[in-house]
């Protein structure tokens, strides 16, 4: 600077040269980085095992690669015909395009004609991991090593095949956010189509080639784990993998159209809270290509049988927890049934739920309703709870590798499952009746209602904690059958029903029971009927020496441990409703009396007879005298008697008593009340 002030001319000419040598300098630089960079790109595709046609860098810093093949397992392999773009720095973003891509995996083939990759991260494998086990170039070790901000596509086009099913899928507007250590935080899909061919049984249960096509709106999930996937797939689970582990997290899908082509199936929307599973003792591609390959099971040893159906079910043993919901289900197919030639069913549903945990089964429907335009057939809801198959799947695995022999001693009841709780409510049921035709004559039954209907407020059924395969508490309970009564009815019951005031009939029932295991006792907490208008009857009871050779499945050994079981107390409970009022009303118009005619011809014989049976019995007078303020004002009456020995009344005691009842008043206690 001192020279350009001093010498104007020389010092212009020496700044000069000087930014030429900085200019020339940076280019070296520059050129110099380029180099290195490719360099670096290519040692980068080196390393993981690929191969490119050619990697160049221009002076941008952009990226341009050709032909990249990336292998995998099996001789499978991901390729790309070009990338061109630049990897994130710590200073500066970065974005791919990726042109024909293509990716083998183990059931078929995605493939994208443009994707774009914001962000993107090669992660270097650590020394550990390259001096270990020898899988730092393994699939799910890949997945885990990339990294990206955002990863989109315009089409994804998915075919696979899997034994008789053959797939192509077509997703628009993928997108993929925030992916690091294999894991997909958030991805979405505008819409999908499915073009399936696969084996399903017709109405004769024939299976038959068929032609799906499925549609789906909106598709929204997090938390996906694709390296999980990967190791599903290709290994085996290790000391560590003893827990399921979450695959997938919140779900949504949105308008699902199914048609085969006759019928057509819709769901507003499914969702699921999401899907854990367990790493498999055996890769499950191998698994998969295992099964596949065995087309008849009959030709086997029973070795071999085994071995097939362990593979199956170890891909049963995988799942872990789930959850799923459909809403708004709706069907449109054609009428199969005898004689509905032309007519279609319609069938909707409002909610299904379903809860998987591991070989546990809990099932939800809510607001079904079918019909064909004549008959309809309505369920407000119907669930399924603690439903486990382990015992039948562990049954399963020991028999198919037994012989005929020893399937002869095989204790088949391992084999039932825990039914768990059944419940079903709000049903309507109005359908036409079949036809009925007299066995000698052949023709049509008169007097027999041309529809049926019945509504009924809920049924329940529980069968659990079973004891060798055999359910040790039961539960089975109606409430308000109905069953309306038809006016133009010639059937004797419905006229005589009519007569008495009934337009419909409202039946209850109820049984209740179970072992208690520890004190030996089998408890019968109620056995019951009622009728709407009529009246109730509820009994319960108590009997000790219930022991577990009743639940051996042996007749020697149950009928011995007949000789021990003894009755320590029963109670009985009628609570009238109109029952004797519609006893008496049918009487009289049976025997041309009127109703204080019989009212009054049965007390006196009702009086006259228990009477003397408790002046004969004087342990019998006070049930005596309650039974007969129940006869004269019906209301409650209520009996219990008790066992006064310390044995309870066994089998001979019962013996004896069928002969003459009055020699068990020496060992019970017979309480009654009426109110």
């Amino acid at each position: 600077m001192e020279q350009v002030n001093t010498q104007t001319g020389k010092g212009r000419t020496k700044a000069l040269w000087a930014a030429v040598a900085i200019i020339a300098v940076a280019a070296a630089g520059v050129i110099g980085g380029k180099a290195f960079y490719e360099a670096k790109v290519s040692e980068l595709v080196a390393r993981t095992g690929a191969t490119a046609r050619s990697v160049e860098v221009d002076f941008l810093g952009q990226i341009h690669i050709r032909e990249l093949a990336l292998p995998l397992a099996d001789g499978k392999n991901i390729r790309i015909a070009a990338i061109d773009g630049r990897p994130k720095f710590p200073f500066l973003d970065g974005a791919l395009e990726l042109n024909d891509i293509n990716v083998d995996v183990p059931t078929g083939k995605i493939s994208m004609a443009h994707a774009r990759v914001e962000n993107a991260a090669f992660i270097k494998p650590d020394a550990a991991e390259v001096s270990g086990d020898g899988n730092a170039n393994s699939l799910p070790k890949r997945i885990e090593r990339f990294a990206a901000e955002r990863i989109s596509t315009p089409e994804m086009t998915f075919t696979q095949s899997i034994a008789t099913t053959e797939q192509k899928t077509v997703y628009k507007n993928v997108a993929f956010s925030d992916i690091a250590k294999g894991r997909i935080a958030r991805y979405s899909i505008d819409n999908a189509s499915y073009d399936i061919q696969m084996d399903l049984p017709d109405s004769t249960g024939a299976m038959k080639k068929k032609h799906l096509v499925v549609s789906t709106g909106a598709i929204a999930g997090q938390d996906f784990d694709a390296a999980y996937l990967a190791r599903l797939y290709t290994e085996k689970a290790g000391p560590e993998d003893k827990d399921a582990k979450l695959l997938y997290g919140p779900l949504s899908v949105s308008k699902i159209s199914f048609s085969d082509g006759d019928g057509h199936f819709t769901y507003d929307e499914i969702r699921s809270d999401g899907f854990s599973a367990r790493m498999p003792a055996e890769p499950l591609l191998e698994t998969m290509n295992a099964l596949s390959a065995t087309k008849n099971t009959d030709e086997l040893s029973p070795q071999e049988r085994q071995a097939i159906f362990a593979k199956a079910l170890s891909i049963l043993d995988m799942i872990g927890k789930s959850n799923m919901q459909l809403l708004g289900f709706k069907a449109d197919a054609p009428d199969e049934s005898e004689g509905a030639a032309g007519k279609r069913v319609k069938v909707g549903i409002d909610r299904i739920d379903m809860q998987m945990d591991s070989r546990k089964l809990d099932f939800g429907l809510n607001g079904m309703s079918i019909g064909n335009g004549v008959d309809t057939i309505e369920v407000a809801e119907a669930s399924l709870k603690g439903f486990d198959w382990s015992s039948t799947i562990e049954s399963l695995s020991k028999i198919v590798g037994l012989d005929d022999k020893q399937i002869e001693t095989f204790p088949f009841n391992h084999l039932i499952p825990e039914l768990g709780t059944v419940r079903v409510g709000g049903i309507n049921v109005d359908v036409a009746a079949p036809e009925q035709t007299d066995d000698e004559t052949g023709e049509k039954t008169e007097g027999v209602p041309e529809r049926i209907k019945f509504t009924l407020r809920n049924f329940e059924m529980g069968l659990t904690k079973p004891f060798n395969g055999i359910p040790t508490d039961i539960v089975i309970r109606q409430d308000d059958l109905s069953l309306p009564i038809p006016e133009d009815s010639t059937e004797e019951v419905f006229v005589e029903a009519r007569k008495l005031g009934f337009e419909a009939l409202a039946l209850s029932y109820a049984l209740a029971a179970g072992w208690d295991e520890p004190n030996k006792n089998l408890v019968i907490r109620e056995i019951s009927m009622r009728g709407k208008d009529i009246g109730s009857v509820n009994f319960s009871g108590l009997a000790s020496g219930f022991t577990e050779e009743f639940f051996s499945f042996d007749t020697n050994r149950t009928q011995a441990a007949l000789l021990g079981l003894a009755g320590r107390e029963v109670k009985l409970t009628i609570k009238d409703e109109g029952m004797m009022a519609k006893a008496i009303k049918l009487y009289a118009l049976q025997n041309d009396m009127t109703e204080d005619q019989v009212r009054g011809v049965l007390t006196l014989v009702a009086s006259a007879g228990l009477q003397q049976i408790a002046a004969e019995q004087p342990k019998l007078k006070s049930a005596v005298d309650a039974l007969l303020r129940f006869i004269n004002n019906p209301g409650t009456l209520t009996v219990t008697a008790r066992s006064t020995g310390p044995n309870g009344l066994g089998l001979f005691d019962l013996v004896a008593a069928s002969e003459n009842p009055m020699l068990l008043l020496d060992k019970v206690d017979i309480q009654a009340t009426a109110e």
